[in-house]
């Protein structure tokens, strides 16, 4: 038996967005940055994380 994961709002979405780019944006040149990210991430609920990892690999792509 699976579990739903529970929806994430358009602002939880946008929130995340914000991150990948920040993220994807400072892979190369800030580890200041990314680190705070990563952190910030790390302390996230598992569906948040599930979303973020999905969207960085996204963006990562297109980079």
């Amino acid at each position: 038996m699976t579990t739903q994961q529970p929806q994430l709002t358009e602002a939880q979405k946008t929130a995340i967005e914000e991150m990948v780019i920040n993220r994807v944006n400072a892979m190369n040149n800030d580890a200041v940055l990314c680190d705070a990210i990563d952190n910030k991430v790390h302390n996230m609920e598992e569906h948040l994380k599930a979303y973020f990892h999905e969207r960085f690999h996204f963006h990562s792509k297109k980079a």
